[in-house]
């Protein structure tokens, strides 16, 4: 892998971390951490490589599914 790729998916990994977190954060007033355990956000992550919908609205209907 090189430099650029895993710098491209550094960022694309902390975005998905703060984005999650942020609509956690709005709907529950509690972050991410609180609801869901670390591995659980590596595979969200996962599922949101996998899928092709838009970060915002993955997140968006995975915390759906949680609150």
């Amino acid at each position: 892998m090189t430099i650029q790729n895993k710098n491209k998916l550094d960022s694309s990994w902390t975005i998905f971390i703060e984005t999650l977190s942020d609509e956690f954060t709005a709907r529950t007033g509690f972050g991410v951490y609180a609801h869901i355990s670390p591995t659980d956000v590596n595979q969200a992550y996962h599922q949101y490589q996998l899928s092709n919908a838009p970060m915002r609205l993955f997140v968006r209907e995975y915390v759906r599914s949680y609150v």
